[in-house]
């Protein structure tokens, strides 16, 4: 587990433990924790930056939009389109992927099938 000094997020708790969204979320909420929630650049490098270039998932899903391809946070604010690597959020050959995380191979987000298993970043959820 790693600690790290953040703006919006000041605790980042990053676990190689590799979990479907669903499970990574109840796991950070286990703790008193929720996903992390990065709203700015900055704050997905320092993720990457805290936890290495491991798959992460992050706090944001399309079942909090309910419409279209439009990911939202779990307070159910729109996730920044700038966020966003050029082709994501996409879907792969018919594929609902609608969980979202920061990719390892450019550090920005990409949608992912929920039961994918990666790993999680959880954050202190006070900070909200």
């Amino acid at each position: 587990m790693v600690n790290a000094g953040m703006h919006r997020m000041r605790n980042i708790f990053c676990h190689n433990r590799e979990l479907s969204w669903v499970e990574a979320r109840q796991f950070c909420e286990g703790r008193s924790q929720m996903l992390v929630m990065p709203r700015t650049l900055e704050e997905v490098g320092q993720v990457v930056h805290a936890c290495g270039s491991q798959n992460r998932w992050i706090g944001a899903h399309q079942f909090f939009a309910r419409s279209g391809n439009k990911f939202k946070y779990m307070d159910t604010t729109e996730v920044p389109r700038n966020l966003w690597a050029s082709s994501q959020p996409n879907i792969v050959n018919g594929l609902s992927e609608d969980c979202a995380a920061i990719d390892k191979k450019d550090g920005q987000l990409h949608d992912y099938p929920c039961q994918d298993r990666l790993h999680v970043a959880c954050m202190d959820d006070a900070e909200l």
